[in-house]
């Protein structure tokens, strides 16, 4: 899948987040459903995206990191907040991930394969910050601040396509994302213009860097790797999402 085509699949998922996010009551189930199609794109891509020696076990630390983080984001028990669960979960993933390198039976590249692990791992994890996001918005009212940050996500990697220079196109990517953001955030949710240009300039200067970082690898351009620099980006800029949700709402 070359770049072309990675950048479009990333800007549908996006897409997915900003529909989701307009669905009312159920919209925190239904984010934690999209938030888990985004851990198995991840955990699929993620061992072929950094060439792991171990992938069938990296599969199953990202894969199964992500799923529980947004299972613990929408059914959290009282006991203990939501945000507070997800950091638990991100830590069993690393505790996993340590696991996995454990049980393997050939033992060339350890260092590679847990770094690599763990970073899969906090990827996915985080990923449930979109279903943190959709909650906090659905209780106070201002859903539209979640449609803004995914709308403007969706529009920066949607305009890596654009057939430019790559210094060209990563400006573009960024200014018009940044534009549409802090525009719906102003007119959907009233939010102050300062806040939600920064709104709209670290979400789309995080999904751009997000999704450069992802695609430097040498085999990013290959069909299965390319799944995760598709899904890396949404899946961090969920932190922003929250954040804007948690300042702002």
């Amino acid at each position: 899948m070359p770049a072309p085509e990675r950048a479009p699949l990333g800007a549908a998922l996006a897409l997915l987040m900003a529909v989701v996010s307009l669905t009312g009551s159920v919209s925190p189930v239904l984010m934690a459903v999209a938030v888990a199609l985004l851990s198995l794109l991840i955990g699929i891509a993620w061992p072929a995206l950094l060439e792991l020696p171990s992938p069938a076990g990296t599969r199953a630390v990202v894969t199964g990191t992500g799923l529980l983080g947004a299972l613990v984001a929408v059914l959290s028990p009282e006991r203990f907040s939501p945000i507070s669960g997800v950091i638990m979960v991100c830590a069993a993933g690393v505790f996993a991930s340590f696991v996995h390198q454990m049980l393997r039976r050939q033992r060339r590249d350890l260092t590679a394969s847990l770094t690599g692990t763990v970073a899969g791992a906090f990827v996915s994890g985080i990923a449930a910050s979109w279903v943190l996001a959709q909650t906090g918005a659905t209780t106070g009212g201002t859903g539209v601040l979640v449609t803004a940050v995914s709308v403007g996500l969706a529009t920066t990697l949607l305009l890596n396509t654009a057939p430019l220079p790559a210094a060209a196109r990563l400006v573009l990517s960024i200014a018009a994302g940044a534009a549409v953001t802090a525009a719906l955030a102003i007119v959907l949710a009233g939010v102050a213009p300062l806040f939600a240009v920064v709104t709209g300039l670290v979400t789309a200067i995080g999904a751009a860097c997000a999704h450069l970082l992802a695609g430097s690898s040498l085999v990013a351009k290959e069909s299965v790797p390319s799944l995760a620099v598709a899904a890396v980006p949404v899946a961090t800029v969920g932190v922003v999402a929250h954040l804007t949700v948690l300042l702002l709402g």
